[in-house]
């Protein structure tokens, strides 16, 4: 099979990135492990985006890049800010985002799921050809070292794949090196692998020791409503926590100690409201198990998050290009050490840029 771009992967940053290169004119390929759509760790959860109305963009940075250690590039996360105040308006007929003084508020929590949906559909509509269950195994090299397509695995039809391509795209996914993190069984650093035998390099590496709390009894690690918890040792002893990052560290080293318990009794009601609708999974764990968050202690433990919420990755320039000819990254599989510096890249960042490095990396791979 042929095509002039070919994308790696099926979650938000890689339907970003072939829905942007479809619009731009390419003949795509897109070819993923699992089913488009449903990969990675958007399809479990409630996403917000780093969305921020033009004229406030320069204060927004500036006040993320305070905690940065210095290595952040202004400049690059005002294109992130840019490029997604572009881009995520065109969901409005896709994505019901609910509406506020009027207007759709495109500030609140996006549903995983329906997000994710929405995307397949855009991508499949716009010419995109998506081949679910295709793994890619390694990149494609023609003699003068630049990347010319991918080959994998048919894990549905049985027998090989070959894709030759202009340019090929990894929006592959962070790692988080077999934590179990709820959906992230797929994101196995496969394309971080392949970038690096093609010549790729990676930075940010050390910022990605980040971890999330999860009932001991599941995967379900969604850390919002962990912040209004009541934090306890095996002898009912409260465990005081500062505010800021060095909650986990605190609450790491109490569980060395012995097991930690929880109960979400601060929660406001507006959050108890909010998360059924936001994050519906959140609760089915502690609904089988017939325990009420709110009001009954449970044991948690901590998760690693890896390059998901940390920020290494491959490095890129402006337009998402890793170095080696041919070859482009999008998503968390990239390093936003220019975006976030040297502090965790999760939540509305990332999915900014999830749609900002999909944009750039789509168009630019035409182009290539």
């Amino acid at each position: 099979m042929k095509a002039d771009v070919l994308v790696i992967g099926g979650g938000l940053a890689a339907t970003w990135t072939a829905l942007a290169a479809a619009q731009a004119g390419g003949d795509v390929v897109l070819v993923d492990k699992g089913y488009c759509g449903t990969s990675g760790v958007t399809a479990t959860a409630g996403v917000t985006h780093w969305f921020v109305e033009p004229g406030d963009h320069e204060r927004a940075v500036a006040e993320r890049h305070a905690q940065a250690g210095g290595i952040a590039d202004a400049e690059q996360a005002l294109r992130v800010l840019r490029t997604t105040w572009e881009r995520l308006p065109t969901l409005d007929r896709y994505y019901p985002f609910p509406v506020r003084d009027g207007r759709p508020d495109r500030t609140n929590n996006v549903r995983g799921p329906e997000y994710l949906r929405a995307m397949r559909g855009l991508v499949h509509r716009a010419g995109v050809r998506i081949l679910d269950h295709h793994p890619a195994l390694e990149l494609l090299l023609r003699p003068d070292g630049s990347v010319g397509g991918a080959a994998g695995v048919r894990r549905q039809a049985g027998g090989n794949w070959q894709v030759r391509a202009g340019a090929v795209v990894l929006a592959t996914g962070g790692t988080a090196f077999r934590s179990h993190l709820l959906g992230s069984r797929g994101n196995t650093g496969d394309g971080h692998l392949m970038a690096v035998e093609a010549g790729a390099r990676l930075s940010g590496m050390e910022f990605s020791n980040y971890y999330t709390l999860a009932p001991a009894f599941s995967t379900m690690a969604r850390s919002m409503a962990y912040l209004f918890g009541t934090y306890t040792d095996a002898d009912g002893r409260v465990i005081e926590l500062p505010s800021g990052p060095d909650r986990n560290r605190v609450l790491g080293a109490a569980m060395l100690r012995g097991p930690v318990y929880t109960t979400l009794d601060r929660a406001p009601e507006w959050v108890r409201r909010k998360m059924p609708v936001v994050q519906p999974n959140f609760l089915l764990p502690f609904t089988r198990r017939g325990i009420d968050p709110y009001r009954d202690r449970f044991e948690v433990t901590l998760l690693g998050e890896g390059t998901i919420r940390g920020v290494g990755g491959l490095v890129t320039g402006p337009d998402c290009a890793t170095g080696v000819p041919g070859l482009f990254a999008a998503g968390d599989v990239a390093s936003r050490v220019p975006v976030v510096g040297a502090i965790s890249g999760g939540g509305s960042p990332n999915s900014a840029w999830a749609v900002s490095s999909g944009t750039w990396a789509g168009r630019a791979a035409v182009r290539h």
